[in-house]
């Protein structure tokens, strides 16, 4: 049976850390800031691209795990993203929202599949994104956004499936890629022939 929570009903829901000044940025420090430009237009994380920073007080609310999931609240992209082995010092910074879900009522994985389905997508740009210029989704519109939750081994299989066709068009479009450079080079190949 399906049933609906608010997102902050589904497990510790938090924002990321506000830093205060770009000296918390800096080069040889303990950490690694997951901020919005780390999130790539595909909607995963470049982990590469985590810049040091600086840190003091207690870190644990703001550092990643796996089963976390990550909720943009500012800018253009807005897809969610479930962690899956994150570099251990990974350090949310700015306008996200964090989500470590209750393991016995929610799937990190279904949760931000659910929140980026096109429908759901629509209905929050309806209900909760605010802001002209650059979008942005207030931390209480994050915490009151509904969820519809099937019984939580119906959430894992549908997060799998959705995770198995996300893999079979990254591999689709890689062998479209290779098609074509194959079928320029033959083609190149046959005009400089004599």
């Amino acid at each position: 049976m399906t049933t609906v929570h608010s997102l902050q009903d589904l497990g510790h829901l938090r924002s990321g850390y506000q830093y205060r000044s770009a000296k918390d940025l800096e080069s040889g420090e303990p950490y690694q800031a997951v901020q919005l430009g780390v999130l790539a237009a595909n909607g995963e994380l470049d982990w590469s691209s985590l810049e040091p920073m600086r840190f003091e007080g207690d870190p644990k609310q703001y550092l990643l795990r796996t089963g976390d999931v990550l909720f943009p609240l500012r800018g253009g992209r807005t897809a969610a993203v479930a962690i899956k082995n994150p570099p251990e010092d990974a350090f949310v910074v700015g306008h996200w929202a964090i989500l470590t879900p209750d393991s016995a009522k929610a799937d990190g994985t279904y949760l931000a599949w659910y929140w980026n389905h096109p429908a759901i997508c629509k209905r929050r740009e309806y209900e909760m994104s605010k802001g002209s210029n650059i979008q942005f989704i207030s931390m209480r519109d994050c915490r009151s956004f509904k969820v519809q939750l099937p019984p939580l081994e119906r959430q894992r299989q549908v997060a799998r499936v959705a995770e198995l066709w996300q893999q079979e068009q990254k591999l689709t479009g890689r062998l479209e890629e290779l098609k074509d450079k194959l079928i320029n080079a033959a083609t190149m190949q046959a005009a400089i022939e004599e």
